[in-house]
């Protein structure tokens, strides 16, 4: 199975916040997977130096996002 890095990257500068490395059959399992996972942050796949996508955060996936990362709005 290929080994992805998931880059999380920061709502407020766009910058990597973490990464993670998963595996998972092909491109179209790994953006599922990360889609269901939920993140409540952009996230950034790539494969070696090949990006596969970018998940951009979804209001649903907010809400499991640490305090830190979410951005108040007045």
């Amino acid at each position: 199975m290929p080994w992805y890095r998931l880059y999380k990257l920061n709502p407020l500068n766009g910058h990597i916040d973490s990464a993670e490395e998963t595996h998972a059959s092909d491109d179209v399992a790994i953006i599922h997977q990360v889609q269901l996972r939920g993140y409540g942050v952009a996230i950034e796949i790539w494969q070696g130096a090949r990006k596969v996508a970018r998940i951009d955060a979804t209001p649903e996936g907010a809400a499991w996002a640490p305090a830190s990362a979410r951005q108040s709005v007045h």
